[in-house]
């Protein structure tokens, strides 16, 4: 008998679930970190909406949280936005923080 055994499709099923959680807390978190941007620089209706995509679809293309800072910094720059990346790194982490307590209620119910 193998000293580790587990139930294959139960370990199988739970990675699928954990990936499934991360993928839809991070575009969420895109989702509101875009709107939150876009908010601060005033862009409302299509523009606003525009804005969230550009956000969203250049993190599916190459998922990568810096390259999504420099890109809102870049913007904010533009719309001369004084903002530092660490303001930026500290909404990340709140809007996280909401998400993660929110899937947990999610999970609990």
């Amino acid at each position: 008998m193998p000293m580790f055994s587990f139930n294959k499709s139960s370990y199988e099923s739970k990675m699928i679930n954990v990936l499934q959680d991360k993928f839809f807390m991070t575009a969420r978190r895109n989702k509101i970190l875009a709107k939150w941007a876009a908010g601060r620089m005033n862009y409302t209706g299509a523009q606003l909406t525009q804005y969230v995509r550009s956000i969203i679809f250049a993190y599916l293309i190459v998922p990568n949280d810096r390259k999504m800072i420099e890109k809102i910094m870049a913007d904010f720059k533009s719309a001369n936005i004084n903002i530092s990346e660490e303001e930026i790194k500290q909404k990340i982490r709140a809007i996280e923080g909401r998400i993660r307590n929110k899937m947990r209620l999610n999970h609990a119910s």
